[in-house]
């Protein structure tokens, strides 16, 4: 045993020597390199661990390696490590944008409200069907819409929708889309009535108590006159200056709320009574003046009085809406065929004066106001015997605007008035002066007995009533 253990022993003490001189310093590695007899291999060095940039979308010069000029050697070298891009520690590299910046301004930039446009389906002027009816029929519960309920939307409709979208804060604009159709379907409130203004008093113009404005008439007076009743609703239109048939209407109509008596003739108590600031305002025109009509025209209220007196005479058969359409437009033609007038169915200023006339015929041919001829049972004398001066007594006309009883003893403007009606239908042939005596006494009972009413020979407000306004029903 002990000769092998020596021989182990010296096996590796020859070993240990072997080794010794087999090492190599590595911090002298190219100093022994450099020796003809050293030892030559290469080394392996171990990666430095640093992480590995992000790829960039795009290249950046910062971006490009550093490679130094001795890495030549390494390509030919069994294991090669790659350069490792160096980076700037000090400089910050802004990330790249996730949207396009042009979209992402787009986005950001304040909504602009675009306006709502009306549906194709909504109902509006020209439309017609049953939704029509439906709207109308609403409207008409509601209290905004007057006229038939036909299922045609009118100039008529149209109005009732623009008062309905006005009371109820919608846009005005007449057409009956999806807002104003839910509103008006949920809607309970009925209309409002409007305000009516009271008219300010209007400086009087110069007359005297022998103005007598009358059928025929022309100028600053007239024109004056037929402003204040334009105003005060009794006329439509423009003044003319020219006192025509549509004229005498419109006087008529405010003599009979104003004065006790009407006969169309704008005297002194006519005229104090129309520029006082006292004077009403009237629901509804009487005459229309100074304008022309035609199919399409949006006067409503000329339009609408232009209706009611073609369907009077019985050429319009429609419904008095204000809506100027085809079927005014035929009545117009047939009035004025009947009465003479070129038919070319625009409602001027000749077919309005013949309308508004007493002559105008009806669909039948007829003048609607004739006055037939009088009949008087007794003969009107020639010359009144006056009572004596100082049993007459001034009669004025009614302070609250009826018609005032005129008996024998009175006299004044009421009387004189009275007198020259009397003489124009053939009841009295004595002077008009004023005075009621016994010729005026017979000639008011002649009348009386000719149209039916109680022959006392006092002029009261029945007989009156038939004498200036036609042939009205007795008593009323």
């Amino acid at each position: 045993m002990k000769p092998v253990k020596a021989a182990l022993i010296a096996l590796l003490l020859v070993l240990a020597l072997i080794l010794s001189g087999c090492y190599v310093d590595p911090n002298n590695i190219e100093a022994s390199n450099q020796g003809g007899d050293s030892l030559n291999f290469p080394v392996y060095q171990a990666p430095t661990n640093v992480p590995t940039a992000a790829p960039r979308a795009t290249a950046d010069p910062t971006d490009t390696p550093n490679y130094n000029a001795g890495t030549a050697s390494q390509s030919t070298s069994a294991s090669v490590q790659l350069p490792t891009p160096v980076v700037n520690s000090l400089t910050t590299v802004a990330p790249l944008p996730t949207t396009n910046p042009a979209v992402q301004a787009t986005a950001t930039a304040p909504a602009t409200k675009t306006p709502t446009a009306t549906p194709a389906g909504s109902l509006k002027l020209g439309s017609q069907g049953d939704e029509v009816r439906t709207v109308q029929r609403k409207l008409k519960e509601l209290g905004f819409y007057k006229g038939t309920v036909d299922g045609d939307f009118g100039a008529g409709t149209e109005n009732a929708v623009k008062a309905f979208q006005k009371q109820y804060g919608l846009t005005v604009d007449g057409k009956v889309g999806n807002n104003t159709m839910a509103k008006l379907v949920a809607a309970k409130q009925t209309a409002k009535p409007a305000a009516t203004a009271t008219p300010k008093p209007t400086a009087a113009p110069s007359y005297n108590s022998n103005t007598y404005l009358r059928n025929g008439n022309s100028g600053k007076q007239v024109r004056q006159m037929q402003e204040r009743l334009i105003s005060l609703g009794y006329l439509v239109g423009t003044a003319t200056s020219s006192f025509d048939n549509a004229t005498e209407a419109g006087v008529l109509a405010f003599q009979r709320r104003h004065t006790s008596y009407a006969d169309g003739v704008a005297g002194p108590e006519t005229l104090k009574a129309l520029y006082s600031s006292s004077a009403s305002k009237a629901s509804s025109p009487s005459g229309i003046i100074g304008i022309s009509l035609k199919e399409g025209s949006t006067t409503t209220s000329a339009v609408r009085l232009l209706q009611q007196k073609l369907k009077t005479l019985g050429f319009y058969k429609g419904s008095v809406d204000g809506a100027f359409g085809s079927g005014t437009t035929d009545a117009v033609k047939a009035f004025q065929r009947a009465n003479g007038l070129s038919a070319d169915g625009v409602a001027g200023g000749g077919t309005l004066n013949r309308l508004f006339s007493a002559s105008a015929k009806n669909a039948s041919g007829y003048a609607a106001n004739a006055t037939a001829t009088p009949r008087p049972t007794a003969t009107p004398r020639t010359t009144d015997t006056p009572l004596p001066p100082n049993i007459y007594v001034r009669v004025t006309p009614a302070p609250n605007g009826q018609y005032a009883t005129l008996r024998r003893g009175m006299y004044g403007t009421p009387v004189e008035s009275m007198q020259r009606e009397l003489k124009n239908q053939g009841y009295f042939s004595g002077v008009v002066d004023g005075y009621f005596g016994e010729g005026t006494e017979d000639a008011v009972r002649s009348f009386q007995r000719y149209n039916g009413l109680n022959v006392d020979g006092a002029a009261g407000p029945a007989t009156l009533r038939v004498l200036f306004e036609g042939a009205f029903p007795f008593g009323s």
